[in-house]
């Protein structure tokens, strides 16, 4: 049972728990049919994402092995309800309740994340089923040609500089663009505020009454139901612990300022104010919706570097047309922001006029749009959710905050009883350079260089700390598990560690040490704010070629193409294609009877450390300490010492756990851990 207190997670007992563990899986984004018609939805399966029920022991076996004890299982909307409104395919919810019962047997606990990135896989990422893009008069055939969206299924197609170039390949980490385009922001708006910003859009109810609703209580109530049929057919499996609300949730063109010049509440095109990311050809919020019409617009060109992020200025200008096609279909009405009167065609010039430009100003998205979904939701998951021991757990995201344009929201335990914060963090100038520099980085909340390893690690501590205290300060104490954080596997300067096979020994040595580093500073960090986290990500069909297979991602800690073919018998068997392995799985106290203070390992003394102080509760089970056969492979390879009471070291096949009982003279207690 996994409870909540005073910012805390805690077990039956009591003993604060930290958690960790790893999402499953970046491939779970995409169906296991992907060679089918990419607008064929409704032949998708994503049964066996995110791996066949044959192979999931092995699996389940190598993720506890490296001491995760919680899994983020990713599932989306369109896995559930491809086929068509209310149609659900129970033949994916059997597979997932199969794969879920099989965690339960190696004791690990479930938080099911309902996963989008920029809504869907016809805007750019995953998510929504390709019928809410249809219900609301897309043509996801023409997003290329109006740069409503970009794809890499459609990647050429486009008008970027990126898109003509001989050899063209699809950008690394290009995909997030899409949250300030045409098609993202729209679904995006219309599911969070449609009766507000699109009131005269209703569409006919499911339910044949023959009412009609508006857009956003159709799009809400479909999401709100899948997520609801899948979880009632979880029923029975205790280690199911919590469900998501939604992953990564943008609020589309919610509370932007000036549609004339960017996505940001302050209007600045670029730079830190800007709220945005430019990277590609980047079209203000109207050029966009020009683009959608068919009207020829002059865009700017980001590269990812100099230009943008020192002058603030586009590479080059090119002239998007689309040639007299729009990006919705012939039986709408064209698009929704003009029907709404937001802009208009001017009848003597046939040019675009934008007649509101501050329309979506003046919102805050948080109080006034997310909150009231996730209530709803709550309340509705809570409805369908049965358990003799568990509370179901509530993990709230919002915008990352590096594009939120409004304040975290005040949330109460009485508006969200059990909610956790479940924000991300990632390194992001590691995550989009794809290079660790320990000397050099820039802090992304304000675009200004950071020089120094001792300044850089201070800066990443303070954001995580600071996205620590959302939960305490706006939360009512509510404890914060990092939904995502992790590194990129594919660095530009180098190769991954890996197992090495020698004549004498297997042993891991790092044929280079930049992933090594980045893992091992992110888990630092982590562990100096005593933050509960799951990586992104486990891909169990990892490949060099195809990295997470998904828009080229690179971030699993598993690879099939990293693994050296060691046996069974071979004491390193289970960490076999791990990578920058040494890093993560590591030493730490899963269960603490008292309150924590440090909680953390030094990788490059081998030392690991926990200090608690009493908390006044007298407890019948002792703190545990995980120690995993990566760092020593015998009893007599650690050496421990304590500053007070009692401790015993249990043998499991893969790792050890250091049971200690503290001695209640003493008001605070130290057990220090050396691997040798």
């Amino acid at each position: 049972m996994l409870t909540t207190k005073n910012g805390e997670f805690v077990d039956e007992h009591g003993r604060v728990v930290n958690l960790r563990g790893i999402n499953l899986g970046g491939s779970s984004k995409i169906p296991t049919n992907t060679t089918t018609n990419w607008l064929d939805a409704k032949t998708t399966t994503f049964v066996n994402r995110p791996f066949p029920i044959s192979e999931a022991s092995l699996h389940f076996e190598r993720i506890r092995a490296c001491g995760f004890t919680i899994i983020r299982f990713i599932v989306t909307w369109e896995a559930i309800e491809h086929e068509g409104p209310g149609i659900y395919d129970h033949e994916y919810i059997k597979y997932v309740r199969a794969i879920l019962e099989k965690a339960n047997e190696y004791n690990i606990q479930i938080y099911i994340d309902p996963h989008q990135d920029v809504w869907s896989r016809w805007t750019g990422g995953d998510g929504a089923p390709l019928w809410t893009l249809e219900k609301v008069g897309f043509d996801v055939t023409n997003f290329p040609v109006c740069e409503a969206a970009i794809c890499q299924e459609t990647f050429g197609q486009g008008h970027s500089t990126a898109e003509r170039r001989k050899g063209k390949t699809f950008p690394k980490m290009i995909w997030p663009t899409n949250y300030f385009k045409l098609a993202t922001a729209t679904m995006f708006t219309l599911f969070w505020a449609g009766e507000r910003f699109a009131p005269h859009f209703m569409v006919d109810d499911d339910d044949s009454s023959g009412k009609k609703v508006n857009i956003q209580t159709y799009l809400q109530r479909h999401y709100i139901n899948a997520m609801a049929e899948l979880l009632k057919h979880l029923n029975g499996l205790e280690n199911i612990v919590g469900i998501g609300t939604m992953n990564e949730p943008s609020a589309g063109y919610i509370n932007v300022n000036d549609l004339s010049k960017g996505y940001g509440q302050s209007g600045a095109s670029s730079g830190a104010g800007s709220k945005e990311l430019k990277y590609g050809l980047a079209p203000t919020p109207f050029q966009g919706m020009c683009l959608g019409e068919g009207h020829a617009q002059l865009v700017g060109d980001f590269s990812n570097g100099f230009m943008q992020h020192v002058l603030g200025k586009p590479d080059s200008w090119v002239t998007v047309d689309p040639m007299g096609k729009k990006a919705w279909n012939s039986d709408s009405n064209g698009c929704i922001w003009k029907q709404a009167g937001v802009w208009q065609t001017n009848p003597q010039t046939s040019q675009p006029v934008l007649l509101l430009p501050e329309y979506f100003a003046n919102v805050d998205f948080g109080t006034e749009c997310y909150l009231p979904f996730a209530k709803e939701y709550a309340d509705t998951m809570r409805s369908v959710w049965k358990s003799k021991t568990q509370e179901l757990l509530i993990f709230v995201e919002l915008p990352p905050l590096e594009f939120s344009t409004t304040p975290f929201p005040e949330i109460s335990s009485s508006t969200l009883p059990g909610a956790i914060n479940a924000t991300h963090w990632y390194d992001g100038v590691t995550l989009f350079t794809r290079s660790f520099k320990s000397y050099f980085s820039v802090n992304t909340q304000n675009h200004r260089p950071v020089f120094g390893y001792k300044k850089i690690l201070k800066m990443h501590v303070s954001q995580l700390g600071e996205i620590k205290q959302l939960g305490n300060e706006k939360m009512d104490k509510a404890p914060t598990l990092i939904g995502e954080t992790g590194i990129p596997y594919d660095m530009i300067e180098s190769t991954t560690s890996k197992l090495i096979r020698t004549s004498k020994s297997i042993t891991f040595r790092d044929t280079s040490s930049q992933q090594l580093a980045a893992m091992n500073h992110t888990m630092t960090c982590l562990e100096k704010n005593l933050l509960s986290f799951t990586l992104w990500n486990y891909t169990s069909d990892h490949s060099d070629r195809d990295g997470d297979i998904w828009n080229g991602e690179n971030l699993s800690v598993y690879s099939e193409d990293h693994k050296c073919g060691l046996d069974k018998t071979n004491s390193y068997y289970i960490y076999d294609g791990l990578r920058a392995a040494r890093a993560f799985v590591r030493p730490y106290a899963q269960y603490i009877t008292g309150t924590p203070i440090v909680n953390e390992f030094d990788m490059a003394k081998g030392k690991f450390r926990l200090v608690y102080k009493q908390n006044g509760i007298k407890y019948d089970v002792p703190s545990e300490i995980f120690v995993p056969k990566l760092w020593c492979l015998k009893k007599a390879d650690m050496k421990v010492s304590v500053s007070d009471g009692k401790y015993e070291v249990e043998d499991d096949d893969r790792w050890f756990i250091l049971k200690y009982w503290h001695s209640m003279a003493s008001a605070e207690h130290t057990v220090v851990i050396k691997v040798i």
